[in-house]
C-alpha cells in the first residue's frame, strides 16, 4: 500500500490541464484545508511562470458562478479547490476550461478534469484532504515542489484528518527531505500554557475560559511557562490531568488526538503545524483571507498580525461557546442549536459532540445572510456505527428548498429562512435510522 497510495490519484489531465494555460483563476474554501489548497497551487503556477488570481470563498452556488463569468477572460484555467465535486450543476454553468480538485464525495459527473480521491477507493474524509490532491498534482508537475508537503499536512491537520493512507505517503516526501520534523507531545499548538487553556477550543474543559480557574488548576498540577519548553516530566504531568479531565465526559477521539505527533513545518512562517492552522482558520473567519493567503505564500510580514487575530477569534469562540452551551436542545438522535450571526458554527458543533455529547452528532443552525446556514459534526465512533452527515445534510436540505454536503463526519448546508424545523425533523429520522438505534 504504502508509497502508490497518492499515485493512484488521476492527475494526469489536471497536471496538462494547468501545463496547457499561461493563467489560471484559483477558486478556494475559505477553511485551512481551503487555504493551503491555494497555496500549494499559487506556489505550483509561480514557479512554472504562469499569472494567477486567487479568491477564497465560504460557498460555491450560482450567484458566484455568474460573476466568476462576467469576469471570464479567454484562456485563463478556472481551478476550483476544496469544492465543485458536489455541485456538478454549478461547475457546469463556469465559462471556459476548468478543472476540479476536492476530497468531498462527488455526487454526479463532472465533464471537466476531475482529481478527487473518492474517484480511486481512497477515504476523502480521513485519508486525504483538498491540500494533500493539490499536492499530489503539484509534485506530478515537479519533484521540486516537495517542499509544499508542510502545506499539504497542515490542511489535512485543518480538516482533522489521519496520517494514515495518501496522507502518511505526503508526511513521508516531508520528513525524508527534511521539509517536516515530528515529535510525541501535547496536540493544542504553543504558546503560554495559561494562555492556550484559557482560550482554545481545541480543548475545551470546565476551565475553559475562566482565568482562575486555569491558573487554580496549572498550581496543582504544577507546570507553568510555554509549552514547548516545559520539560518531560512536566509535559508528561500534564498530558496526564488533561486527560482525566477529558475522561470525564469527552469523546475517545478528543482524548486520542490531545497526546501525540507534534509536526515542526520546516519551511513555513509558522513552524508549529498546529499554530499555523489556527492562524488560517483565525484570518479567515475574520475575513483576512488575503493574510492567511499570504502566510501560505511564506510571507513573514503578517505573522505577528496573524496570531493576533488567533487571540481575538478564540477568545470570541469561547466566550460564544460559553453562551450557547445553555441552548443546546436535546433531539431523539442529534444534538442542536439555533444560533443568529454566530462565528465559528463548524468550532461549535464540533466541541458539542466532542467534548460535551459524544453519543449523538451536533448539528449548528445558524441564521445569516437572510438563510439558514448549517454546520453538523460527528466523531469516529459514531461514523463507524453508520453516521454519514454528508447524506443526512444533503437529504435534509434538499426535502426543504436547500443544499448541503460534505464528509460522513463533517458536513455543512444552506437552507432557507422558516425551514428549521422540517430540517431538524427529516435530520434527526435520518440520523436515527442510519445509527438504528432508540434514542439514547
Amino acid at each position: 500500500m504504502g508509497s502508490n497510495m497518492i499515485e493512484r490519484l488521476k492527475i494526469r489531465d489536471a497536471r496538462e490541464s494547468i501545463l496547457d494555460h499561461d493563467a489560471a483563476r484559483v477558486i478556494s474554501h475559505h477553511d485551512a484545508d481551503g487555504i493551503t489548497a491555494a497555496g500549494i497551487l499559487c506556489h505550483t503556477l509561480l514557479r512554472l511562470g504562469k499569472r494567477f488570481h486567487a479568491t477564497i470563498i465560504s460557498q460555491l452556488d450560482r450567484g458566484f458562478a455568474d460573476r466568476l463569468n462576467a469576469d471570464h477572460n479567454e484562456g485563463v484555467l478556472t481551478v476550483f479547490c476544496d469544492m465543485g465535486s458536489g455541485h456538478p450543476d454549478v461547475i457546469t454553468e463556469v465559462a471556459g476550461d476548468v478543472l476540479v480538485i476536492d476530497h468531498h464525495t462527488p455526487t454526479g459527473d463532472l465533464a471537466c478534469p476531475h482529481v478527487n480521491p473518492h474517484l480511486v477507493g481512497i477515504d476523502g474524509a480521513f485519508e486525504l484532504s483538498a491540500s494533500g490532491a493539490v499536492y499530489a498534482v503539484a509534485k506530478g508537475i515537479s519533484s521540486e515542489n516537495i517542499d509544499l508537503s508542510g502545506l499539504a499536512i497542515a490542511g489535512a491537520i485543518g480538516d482533522k484528518q489521519l496520517m494514515i493512507g495518501a496522507n502518511a505517503d505526503i508526511l513521508a516526501d516531508g520528513m525524508q527531505n527534511g521539509i517536516i520534523s515530528v515529535k510525541k507531545g501535547i496536540r493544542i499548538g504553543d504558546g503560554d500554557v495559561s494562555d492556550i487553556l484559557e482560550q482554545n477550543l481545541d480543548i475545551y474543559l470546565d476551565i475553559t475560559g475562566d482565568a482562575a480557574k486555569v491558573s487554580e488548576f496549572l498550581d496543582e498540577v504544577g507546570v507553568s511557562g510555554r509549552l514547548s519548553e516545559l520539560s518531560e516530566p512536566q509535559l508528561r504531568k500534564l498530558a496526564t490531568a488533561l486527560a482525566l479531565k477529558l475522561l470525564r465526559r469527552s469523546s475517545p477521539d478528543v482524548i486520542e488526538s490531545l497526546i501525540g505527533d507534534v509536526y515542526t513545518l520546516r519551511c513555513e512562517v509558522i513552524p508549529n503545524a498546529d499554530d499555523f492552522v489556527s492562524c488560517l482558520n483565525a484570518c479567515a473567519r475574520l475575513n483576512d483571507t488575503a493574510l492567511a493567503l499570504s502566510l501560505c505564500l511564506r510571507d513573514p510580514a503578517g505573522v505577528s498580525h496573524a496570531r493576533r487575530a488567533v487571540v481575538d477569534y478564540q477568545r470570541a469562540l469561547v466566550r460564544e461557546m460559553k453562551a450557547a452551551e445553555s441552548g443546546i436542545i436535546h433531539g431523539n438522535h442529534i444534538k442542536y442549536l439555533v444560533l443568529d450571526d454566530a462565528e465559528g458554527t463548524g468550532i461549535i458543533a464540533s466541541t458539542v459532540t466532542g467534548f460535551l455529547y459524544p453519543d449523538q452528532p451536533c448539528i449548528v443552525l445558524n441564521n445569516s445572510d437572510g438563510k439558514i446556514k448549517i454546520s453538523a459534526r460527528g466523531t469516529k465512533y459514531l461514523i463507524a456505527r453508520g453516521l454519514d452527515l454528508a447524506e443526512v445534510l444533503r437529504i435534509a436540505s434538499e426535502s426543504v428548498g436547500g443544499r448541503g454536503g460534505g464528509h460522513s463526519i463533517a458536513s455543512g448546508a444552506a437552507i432557507p429562512k422558516g425551514a428549521a424545523d422540517a430540517f431538524i425533523s427529516t435530520a434527526d429520522s435520518l440520523v436515527g435510522a442510519q445509527l438504528g438505534g432508540e434514542p439514547q
